[in-house]
């Protein structure tokens, strides 16, 4: 709601103005009157007043003067000129003041109200923009930090950016950083101890570990930092200080250790040599990305120069993976405990040598291609198989470490084996229904057990093992129920011979049929169809 002042020198013409427009119905909630220049400044200092009618001349000070006087200390004020004289100076003079409207006496009620009612609008409209403007203004600082890492994102990825254009955007998003002045990279890779964080998870540690970083080097240095796609952490560092970064290694261990210390893991670092210009931080990106590739493993913590690296390194012989060539039979054939043997020996518990990332990186490869060709069923996604871990693993091949592939792949052949053993549950369970139908479809005939067996597929001894595992019962033992049942059904319903009510169940012979259900019932055929 809007707060109105109203000011003439003829109190006749102030109230009537007050009085007799139902003012509250266009959204004011308030009216104020003044009679006097003087009167309406002193409401303007102790009321926030949005609208103001005034006539335009008045003793002492006419309406212009007045405009003038107010918007010292209410800028946004809307204002309206009343005027007795229909005079080009006055109305020229108004437009300069930057007036809403100059109406000329006797007002026009309708007139009145509907400039009032554009003035409010205008208000509006203006708190809206400022409003919009805050927001984006606000929107913008909190993106600033993923803009940042956005931008350095692209200059690693080597993005086409013009010069002008990269000190236009770096200027947007209020950069001290100086790409034409020297700077260093350094390559962070968290190493094995942060396996036991899940991927989900390790955003919130690359996040700590930079907030560690600004902490150690922010007194010397501005940083630029970003996460890449691969999972490594690239800090372009500057000095704020002359020659400072000469100085720059000791910060570096300073950072390893207290990551050691706070987030209990450790940090595999390789420093560039000193750069100048955006066009050198790709390559040296990936010159970083090569040496620790090279280098790290396990839990050791690597402080690597990029131009130094591979001075005095031996070449590292690649661990056995023949082993591993046996997992698509071992999968298909269902013998988990001696995949999981494998896996163990190789990437497990049980590894007894360290693999560089590329080597990390060939044992998931294989891995996941001898779960695929061991288990894919016809019609199933591969992806599905898998997990989405492995798709990570992939893309922030970064964070590839033994332990990460030892636990996806153990979670994987224990889902392959609950999976399993739930198709091979069910399979039985079709075997059990299969051999009931056959039997009750089947009962005048004589069957036997090979006879199932070979109407089955499988061998007699294998399929009565399935059946009972499933039914809790043997095949004989439905078969003998089935039939006693039958025969009592026939006996009762019908008034066949006892002779053909054997034959009908598949006896051979009818005082066989007599001794077994005479055992059954406790009485021969004959005595229960005289009994029932």
């Amino acid at each position: 709601m809007y707060q109105l002042l109203i000011v003439d020198d003829e109190q006749s013409v102030v109230d009537s103005l007050a009085f007799t427009v139902p003012w509250s119905d266009y959204g004011i909630d308030e009216v104020h009157r003044a009679y006097s220049a003087e009167e309406a400044l002193a409401i303007a200092g102790s009321c926030a007043i949005d609208v103001m009618i005034t006539d335009i001349r008045m003793p002492e000070m006419d309406g212009l003067a007045l405009i003038e006087r107010i918007r010292r200390f209410a800028r946004k004020i809307r204002c309206i000129i009343l005027s007795g004289h229909d005079e080009f100076e006055y109305a020229q003079q108004a437009i300069q003041y930057g007036t809403d409207n100059y109406l000329l006496k006797p007002v026009d009620m309708n007139q009145l109200v509907q400039s009032v009612q554009r003035s409010i609008a205008a208000i509006e409209r203006e708190w809206a923009e400022i409003g919009s403007r805050q927001r984006l203004q606000r929107a913008l600082h909190a993106s600033l930090p993923l803009l940042k890492e956005r931008l350095l994102n692209e200059l690693i990825q080597s993005i086409p950016t013009g010069k002008a254009a990269l000190q236009e955007r770096m200027s947007l998003l209020e950069f001290s950083f100086d790409l034409e002045r020297p700077f260093t990279m350094m390559l962070v890779r968290l190493d094995e101890q942060f396996a036991s964080y899940d991927l989900a998870s390790l955003p919130l540690m690359e996040y700590a570990v930079g907030n560690i970083a600004a902490e150690v080097f922010e007194s010397v240095f501005d940083l630029w930092h970003c996460t890449t796609e691969d999972g490594y952490l690239v800090f372009l560092i500057q000095s704020t200080e002359q020659d400072s970064l000469a100085l720059i290694d000791p910060f570096a261990v300073k950072l390893q250790n207290h990551v050691q210390r706070f987030l209990k893991g450790s940090l595999t670092i390789c420093m560039s040599g000193v750069l100048a210009g955006p066009e050198l931080i790709r390559d040296t990106y990936h010159e970083c990305v090569a040496s620790i590739q090279r280098h790290a493993g396990g839990h050791a913590s690597y402080f690597l120069k990029a131009d130094s690296a591979d001075a005095g390194r031996k070449a590292q012989k690649p661990p056995p993976l023949y082993d591993l060539k046996l997992l698509p039979s071992l999968v298909e054939s269902g013998k988990w405990e001696q995949a999981q043997s494998i896996l163990s020996r190789t990437i497990g518990p049980e590894a007894q040598q360290e693999h560089t990332h590329e080597q990390l990186l060939a044992i998931l490869l294989q891995i996941a291609a001898a779960l695929a060709w061991g288990c894919t069923e016809p019609g199933e996604r591969l992806e599905n198989l898998l997990g989405d871990e492995f798709g990570v693993l992939l893309r922030r091949s970064g964070h590839l470490s033994r332990q990460r592939i030892w636990e996806w792949s153990e979670k994987v052949i224990d889902s392959l084996k609950e999976s399993s053993h739930t198709q091979m549950e069910n399979a039985h369970q079709q075997i059990a229904a299969r051999v009931r139908q056959y039997i009750e479809e089947h009962l005048e005939e004589g069957i036997s057990q090979q006879l199932l067996a070979d109407y089955i597929g499988m061998h007699p001894v294998y399929l009565s093992k399935v059946y009972k595992t499933v039914t809790g019962e043997t095949i004989g033992d439905y078969l003998h129920a089935v039939r006693m049942e039958r025969a009592a059904y026939l006996l009762t319903n019908t008034d066949l011979k006892i002779s053909d009510v054997s034959s009908g169940i598949g006896f051979l012979a009818t005082p066989h049929f007599i001794k077994v259900f005479k055992k059954h019932y406790g009485a021969t055929p004959q005595e229960f169809r005289i009994k029932i």
